[in-house]
């Protein structure tokens, strides 16, 4: 159980871009505590410019547009990554297999609003953030939540989701949440995109778990880990062998004796 006074600072970073090499050109954050009437919002939304120290790319651009000129002011990553780690008991973000490629070099534990809000709530119609907003009715009409895309912004509409999660799970659960893969409710790809992994045909669970490589690619993780346990429904044996092939028979022709036959 969480202390009284415990930290949550929710956090969120906007990018050169997706893949690396990539650094960070803003860093926001708003802070939760624990006070003796429970989780509340302490301050908020922060934000500051980052200088990454490279280019930042034209798509990344038209998401947050924030142009190397502008980001070229901003603060350095490494006192960026220590302004949002001071003081914090842990970190939360909404996709932290993100966000922490870039606030790294830390022991805190991490809080995914994305993976615990698809474990409290499957059937949103979506668990993006902005939509995990409206659906849930959080923070509407606020004008903190302002401009999209933006870091500060962003901590704010998340810092609302993880109060909601914080009325059914404590932070000790939604970290271990965060550290697992997820049960997803559906597939999202494929010939049975749609569907409800319990209505997918066995053979094609098969396929996923022993014959694709979605084992071996880290954005499959969910997928595998779902396909499995419906796997394991079906059948005792999680990876079973092929099976022996039949024995061969002997074909015995019932007139092979007359080929024997001397007249």
């Amino acid at each position: 159980m969480a202390d009284l006074l415990t930290l949550i600072r929710v956090v969120d970073v906007e990018t050169t871009g997706m893949d690396d090499p990539a650094e960070m050109v803003e860093i926001g954050w708003t802070d939760l505590r624990l006070f003796p009437a429970g989780w509340g919002i302490e301050s908020g939304p922060h934000s500051r410019l980052v200088n990454p120290g490279m280019p930042i790319s034209f798509p990344a651009m038209a998401v947050h547009h924030i142009t190397d000129a502008v980001a070229g002011e901003g603060i350095n990553p490494a006192e960026a990554r220590q302004l949002v780690t001071a003081g914090a008991d842990y970190l939360c973000a909404h996709n932290v297999d993100f966000d922490s490629r870039f606030i790294r070099g830390n022991a805190l534990p991490w809080i995914c609003t994305f993976k615990a809000a698809r474990t409290a709530w499957p059937e949103l119609q979506s668990h993006k953030n902005g939509s995990i907003r409206y659906e849930r009715g959080l923070c509407l009409d606020d004008p903190r939540t302002e401009p999209s895309h933006r870091a500060g912004p962003d901590t704010w509409v998340t810092a609302h989701v993880l109060l909601d999660l914080l009325k059914l799970y404590p932070p000790e659960t939604l970290v271990e949440i965060s550290a697992k893969p997820i049960l997803l409710l559906k597939i999202d790809f494929g010939e049975h995109q749609g569907k409800r992994f319990s209505e997918i045909p066995t053979d094609y669970l098969d396929w996923i778990l022993h014959k694709s490589n979605m084992p071996t690619d880290p954005k499959r993780v969910d997928v595998v880990h779902t396909a499995r346990l419906e796997w394991v429904k079906r059948t005792s044996d999680p990876q079973p062998k092929p099976a022996a092939p039949a024995p061969t028979r002997e074909v015995v022709d019932p007139d092979a004796w007359r080929k024997d036959m001397r007249f």
